[in-house]
């Protein structure tokens, strides 16, 4: 929740930055891209801290991290120092991603039921609750700085507070490379000897294996390109498309990242009756349907009449990636032969590259169509989505099937 709060957190507040720094469409897309750039090279880090430390204790050191240096973004005076703090911002969200992901799904594996979805729905509740702190604190007229020194403060303070109960000793891994966890299939407890396991052959990724991981990864990215236009651009179209307020221009935020909170609550339960395949296509339908209506309304509509449509087009969109980016982890995870933390490490390197190259993009159809077809990328990413959940989760759902 404190890694989605941090984040959404200034979602609200990146128009006025943008203005305070004098940025065109273009240039702001390519400083935002500086974010993803950094959690490129984070994500490749992850791996190696997970080795030393436990998951949960990375995403822990990670995350507090993560807040003093988005605490900072608010008082850049130049374009030069806000993509630098953006570019060291993404190297510590990469790790906390990773290595909080890894804790999830071990997690799941003792519960032996699907679990990520709600995982990553407290994820969207933090979110949705520092983009509706941030939209008031706009509305109120509420310096950005302030603002966002006390959302650092508070989400290190969740993080802190959420140190003394992750899983595992402080070590993740035995002398074989072995997580205890799924040795013993129970929290190792530190004067109970471990019962003998083979070896884990510890290799990387490579021909079918690393294939796979990344299409996975372009699969993830479809959904990203939603969560992208959402935290980067949905404030700015509303104000520049629907000539919104700053206290309303954070609600296209809200939205999506609101809807996919619903939908993560509930799509373990889809995913459970109708299988990660079918959920996956009805997903990516609702992605095209929902940016569809956003990109036909701001040309016909106009008034409040086009911000609710707005607002329900970005919901419909964000509630059809809501189990996407889950599933597709816990495909990465369960590529049999590779250590653990590597398949989430190629996937998440991947949606990375994937984030890097989203706004200056959008940036550049903004910039040369206008803000209206921002919106564009989003339908095509709703038809890969279900072009290819098929092949892609239908393995996830072959393989608890064989589990049962």
């Amino acid at each position: 929740a404190a890694n989605g709060a941090i984040f959404g957190a200034i979602v609200p507040r990146l128009p006025d930055l943008k203005d305070a720094l004098e940025l065109s469409p273009a240039l702001f897309g390519l400083a935002m891209a500086c974010y993803p750039a950094g959690a490129l090279f984070g994500g490749l880090l992850t791996p190696v801290f997970m080795r030393r430390r436990s998951d949960g204790a990375v995403a822990v050191g990670t995350m507090i991290a993560a807040s003093v240096v988005a605490a900072l973004v608010g008082f850049s005076p130049v374009v030069a120092v806000f993509a630098g703090l953006l570019l060291l911002f993404g190297v510590c969200d990469a790790v906390t991603d990773v290595s909080m992901n890894a804790h999830g799904i071990r997690v799941q594996l003792r519960h032996g039921r699907s679990l990520i979805n709600r995982f990553h729905a407290v994820w969207s509740l933090g979110a949705v609750l520092g983009a509706a702190g941030g939209s008031l604190a706009a509305g109120f007229g509420t310096p950005v700085q302030v603002q966002m020194i006390v959302a650092a403060i508070v989400c290190a303070a969740a993080a802190a507070v959420a140190y003394p109960l992750r899983l595992g000793p402080p070590v993740a891994e035995d002398e074989d490379g072995r997580d205890l966890d799924r040795a013993r299939g129970e929290a190792p407890v530190a004067d109970q000897p471990v019962e003998p396991v083979e070896p884990v052959e510890r290799r990387r990724p490579g021909g079918r294996a690393l294939v796979l991981l990344v299409v996975l990864g372009v699969f993830a990215c479809c959904a990203e390109i939603v969560e992208d236009f959402a935290q980067t651009w949905s404030a700015l179209y509303l104000r520049d498309v629907a000539a919104v307020g700053a206290g309303v221009a954070g609600l296209g935020f809200i939205a999506v990242q609101g809807a996919q909170l619903i939908g993560r609550f509930t799509g373990d339960r889809l995913v459970e009756r109708f299988g990660a395949a079918v959920v996956g296509r009805m997903g990516g339908g609702c992605v095209v349907l929902g940016a569809g209506a956003a990109l036909t309304g701001s040309f016909v509509l106009d008034g409040p009449v086009m911000v609710f449509v707005l607002l329900a087009g970005f919901a419909v969109a964000g509630w059809g990636i809501a189990t996407v980016i889950p599933g597709a982890m816990v495909g990465a995870d369960s590529v049999p032969g590779l250590p653990d933390g590597a398949g989430l490490a190629v996937l998440n390197w991947v949606m990375r590259l994937g984030f890097l190259l989203a706004p200056p993009l959008v940036g550049l159809i903004a910039e040369h169509l206008g803000m209206r077809w921002t919106v564009a990328p989003m339908v095509f990413g709703g038809l890969l989505i279900a072009a290819l959940a098929g092949p892609l989760l239908g393995r996830a759902d072959g393989s608890r099937a064989a589990a049962r």
